[in-house]
């Protein structure tokens, strides 16, 4: 039987963060839960795919709110 890393209760059917790789209970699962030593990467990529998102644009979509935007202004 498992033990949760964080709060070191047993358990029957751990989850692995995939992440830092270590075992948890439901409670401590998601890496805020659990102060994920990992936890500024993940935000650090998150934040960088969105800055990416918004600077690329999301292919048709964003063309059509362009043109959209334009004919709001006038």
């Amino acid at each position: 039987m498992d033990s949760c890393y964080y709060c070191g209760t047993e358990i029957d059917m751990p989850f692995q963060c995939n992440y830092c790789k270590d075992r948890f209970c439901p409670e401590h699962r998601l890496p805020e839960n659990h102060r994920c030593v990992k936890l500024h990467l993940i935000r650090a990529t998150r934040f960088g795919e969105k800055k990416v998102i918004r600077e690329k644009g999301i292919g048709r979509g964003n063309n059509i709110l362009r043109k959209l935007g334009r004919k709001l202004k006038k």
